[in-house]
């Protein structure tokens, strides 16, 4: 699924704390990894640069990884995503957080950009002082949302589970329900009731029906089902629960939980400790 990936480096040690996770998904899918930076026109650090590069990747080719190295002029995003385009890239994976080492660029708001922009999916390490040199791919989560557009990450999330032999956790947010108080009356509080029960028994014969496609393909699938803001659900649980990726569309037109999902990745990018991969679905076709 991932048979080429695309590494921006900005020459920083920040922003190659991607590096173990290109070693970890390379082998996983039998990747080519190229590791890529941008410098201006005339820049005379680029021979520094491709130097750079190549002594990064030949740490990759020691662990058979096939690696190529490129060095190109240009403005850093547009860069990234024109040749992610143009290169038949199926996944950009880049730091969060790197700061500008020898290219003297700033890696954290390109990530930005990309994010924002590309259609390839993307594959965000948030990159900290203390770096890791083991990862781990083998507790995927999973966000749904009840739209087919959220349904659009389950191909990713199988194909990790099943490169790194893990298992798929499939987490569905519903957001606390409140009816419109117009009198002070139990028939109030039953409507909210009622209202929140048929939305927990929709979810969950949802969620049901998805873990039972998953573990026909063989794959191991736990469900969860939450009540709280979906955003802080998905961090919280990420967190609390071990996973090691989480795994979610860039926007999805709400369905049974009616929660906005692309704010809700947004949220999810901006505060996650784990990594993040974002997959953008393409829009229904316009109708006549």
């Amino acid at each position: 699924m991932y048979r080429r990936l695309l590494v921006p480096l900005d020459g920083s040690e920040l922003a190659e704390q991607a590096l173990p996770y290109v070693l970890k998904i390379s082998r996983g899918f039998d990747s080519e990894a190229v590791l890529l930076t941008i410098c201006p026109p005339g820049d005379p650090l680029k021979h520094v640069l491709v130097e750079y590069l190549e002594k990064k990747a030949e740490g990759l080719r020691a662990s058979n990884v096939e690696v190529r190295t490129l060095c190109i002029e240009g403005e850093p995003a547009s860069s990234i995503l024109d040749f992610a385009l143009g290169n038949q890239v199926d996944l950009i994976l880049i730091s969060t957080h790197g700061k500008g080492g020898l290219s003297r660029w700033a890696l954290g708001s390109i990530a930005t950009k990309v994010v924002q922009r590309s259609h390839t999916p993307v594959f965000l390490v948030r990159s900290s002082e203390r770096a890791e040199t083991a990862v781990k791919l083998e507790k995927i989560l999973a966000t749904l949302d009840g739209s087919q557009f959220a349904e659009a990450i389950l191909p990713h999330a199988e194909a990790f589970a099943r490169a790194m032999g893990g298992e798929v956790v499939l987490l569905q947010v519903i957001e606390p329900v409140k009816v419109p108080q117009l009198t002070m009356s139990e028939d109030w509080a039953k409507a909210e009731k009622d209202l929140a029960d048929k939305l927990q028994r929709e979810a969950e014969r949802y969620l049901n029906r998805r873990k039972t496609l998953l573990e026909e393909k063989r794959i191991k699938v736990t469900t969860k089902l939450l009540q709280d803001r979906p955003a802080e659900a998905i961090l919280r649980y990420a967190s609390e629960s071990d996973v090691d990726l989480i795994a979610l569309t860039t926007h999805g037109f709400s369905g049974i939980t009616k929660w906005a999902y692309g704010s809700v990745a947004s949220r999810v990018v901006e505060a996650s400790t784990k990594p993040v991969l974002l997959v953008r679905p393409p829009l229904p076709a316009a109708k006549d």
